[in-house]
């Protein structure tokens, strides 16, 4: 009698039931088109409770591939299923037309955040018909309570004026953006932005965000705004930090909107504004003898601040802000940051950064890098925070002289100059006092970098210009 060869009879059935199992994958997979597509699920790998449906057509002159999540919510996932299937078969309708030339849709997605009150979902379209390309996103944020897809008017009390707050918000974002495709027309003022233009927000634990596109770009402009600006009109639900946190791990945006625009009707685009800027400090009392001497004459101005130094004095910074200054990043303690490798760059950026944030709740927008050395490596840990230079250095620094300080300045000073001092001298801040008061009474207005960026804008939609 033979011997039972264990090892093969298991490796026997080892195989079978893996093609049982692969049969039966196969035909839940065809449900979507038996014939040429296949419908496959795979875990989401960043949230695991969510499934991966993906549709794919293996086809060189009509193939698609779409990606929809599958959250185990009936009411959500029909809808996302039924957004799916119709951008299937708007392109397939579109391929059909073409007499079935060489074309593709690929369709995927991202969970941008998924907490217990509500998860936000991004679609990135790309699609090419006939040589035709088109790419484009779509951002979906549903309530997971009630299942049903939210817009700006569901979070927020109706009665309140949250929409001029936000369009206020936006607009000066926008405005201190340079990149191209900001179209005037949607960013004026007098023209409030209509809700529509905020429906794709995600509600995060502590910060409400935005995606906001312009009228004539693509690209998307992602604003960060801490919910406490609208503590009295955005509802409770969206308010929890505990209903709002992300299951994972909440993601941190680079720069959050901490405070309300500052009413700049007091400047006059049609008359000569002038910005002084301060680095190097904060000190604990020139900074403060120049504080005063801007208050006393309604101006305000830019400091941009050593980390170092702003760990010990927060207090300073603080009142920068309260006044209407503005504060800038200048480094943690002034190397060359060209001469820097990558590392020491980003942690001479950064850690400033948390510093400010620490001190004052906001992070700066603007970096004025020592002695004005700028190349690629240090641009590359700035992302979208804009450099500050200069128009006018009376070299403070080496001339402590507090009467050659002012003579210089003054000599030079002409509308829309920006001024470089630094108000860790205390023949520094004497001569910004009498700077101050000169500028003032020779009509000048003292504006910040960013309020300066303001006026030369409005002069240009305005068509206003200054003659000196």
């Amino acid at each position: 009698m033979r011997k039972l060869n264990y090892k093969k009879v298991f490796i026997f059935l080892f195989c079978l039931t893996a093609a049982v199992g692969t049969m039966g994958l196969a035909i839940k997979s065809l449900a979507f088109d038996k014939k040429r597509t296949v419908s496959a699920y795979t875990t989401d790998k960043n949230y695991p409770e969510a499934d991966i449906q993906t549709y794919v057509k293996d086809n060189t002159k009509g193939g698609y591939s779409a990606s929809r999540p599958v959250l185990h919510l009936e009411n959500i996932d029909k809808q996302l299923e039924a957004y799916i299937k119709k951008e299937i078969k708007d392109y397939e309708k579109k391929w059909k037309a073409s007499d079935g030339k060489a074309s593709e849709l690929n369709l995927t997605y991202s969970i941008l955040h998924f907490s217990k009150q509500t998860i936000t979902i991004s679609f990135d379209k790309y699609e090419q018909v006939e040589g035709k390309k088109q790419s484009g996103t779509q951002i979906f944020t549903y309530d997971i309570p009630s299942q049903q897809k939210l817009s700006i008017e569901d979070i927020f009390a109706t009665d309140t004026d949250y929409l001029s707050v936000l369009s206020d918000i936006v607009f000066e974002e926008l405005t201190q953006k340079e990149e191209e495709g900001i179209s005037n027309s949607l960013i004026k003022k007098e023209n409030k932005l209509k809700a529509a233009n905020f429906n794709s927000f995600s509600v995060f634990k502590n910060t409400l965000v935005f995606y906001v596109k312009t009228d004539d770009s693509t690209k998307t402009h992602t604003i960060a705004i801490k919910k406490d600006l609208f503590k009295d009109s955005l509802l409770d639900s969206y308010q929890s930090q505990d209903l709002n946190e992300d299951r994972v791990k909440e993601w941190q945006p680079k720069h959050i909107v901490a405070k309300l625009p500052m009413q700049n009707e007091w400047i006059d685009p049609s008359k000569k504004v002038i910005a002084l800027t301060f680095d190097d400090g904060p000190h604990p009392s020139h900074t403060m003898s120049i504080l005063e001497d801007l208050k006393k004459y309604d101006g305000h101005a830019t400091f941009f601040v050593l980390g170092s130094r702003v760990q010990h004095y927060p207090e300073v910074l603080q009142k920068m802000l309260q006044e209407g200054n503005e504060i800038g990043n200048h480094s943690w303690d002034h190397p060359q940051l060209t001469r820097l490798s990558k590392n020491k760059i980003e942690d001479q950026i950064e850690n400033t950064q948390d510093a400010v944030k620490k001190a004052t709740g906001t992070e700066p927008n603007l970096v004025r890098p020592p002695y004005g050395a700028i190349n690629h490596n240090v641009r590359e840990y700035m992302e979208d925070m804009k450099v500050s230079l200069w128009d006018v250095d009376p070299e403070d620094w080496k001339e402590r002289n507090e009467k050659k300080i002012v003579n210089k300045v003054m000599s030079k000073a002409k509308d829309g100059r920006v001024i470089l001092m630094h108000d860790i001298y205390q023949t520094s801040a004497q001569a910004a006092g009498k700077i101050i008061k000169q500028l003032h009474d020779q009509g000048y207005q003292l504006v910040t970098i960013s309020e300066l960026e303001k006026v030369k804008k409005d002069r240009e939609l305005s068509g206003i210009t200054i003659s000196e």
